[in-house]
């Protein structure tokens, strides 16, 4: 299975992307749970929750805000480069989806964001199932 959102359009067209490891060539558009599991950088996330877990134990304040934000853009900038370069994703409009799932993921377990007053666990909890299963609505073509 090729981690490229597939549509009607690739399918008509042929532009199917490249599948590796000698899978079968898809003959079939992706449906809304293939795009759900497609869009979502679970690998990311998994690698951010890990870290995030290390980041916890710094003592001073200061530091942990800086560490937390330059995290969050190291992970930003790898969700992109990690789907494009290694799982050969070539759409922009899925690449995009994808860091801001990334992004939402982080908002909802607090990350950077948990340090200042006005955030609050309740926006990520609500925020994170509204963008998850709508941003499967959309079906990335270019």
């Amino acid at each position: 299975m090729t981690r490229e959102v597939l549509t009607s359009k690739d399918i008509k067209s042929g532009s199917s992307p490249k599948v590796l490891g000698g899978d079968t060539v898809p003959t079939g558009k992706d449906q809304y749970v293939d795009r759900l599991l497609k869009y979502i950088p679970a690998e990311i996330v998994t690698l951010y929750i890990f870290v995030l877990g290390i980041i916890q134990n710094l003592r001073g304040s200061g530091e942990k805000e800086d560490i937390h934000w330059i995290v969050f853009a190291v992970f930003c900038i790898l969700t992109y480069l990690y789907l494009r370069k290694m799982l050969h994703v070539a759409k922009i409009q899925q690449l995009i989806i994808s860091v801001l799932a990334y992004a939402v993921w982080v908002f909802a377990l607090g990350g950077p964001f948990a340090l200042y007053g006005w955030y609050n666990p309740i926006y990520g909890e609500i925020l994170l199932p509204i963008f998850t299963f709508g941003i499967a609505l959309v079906e990335a073509e270019k």
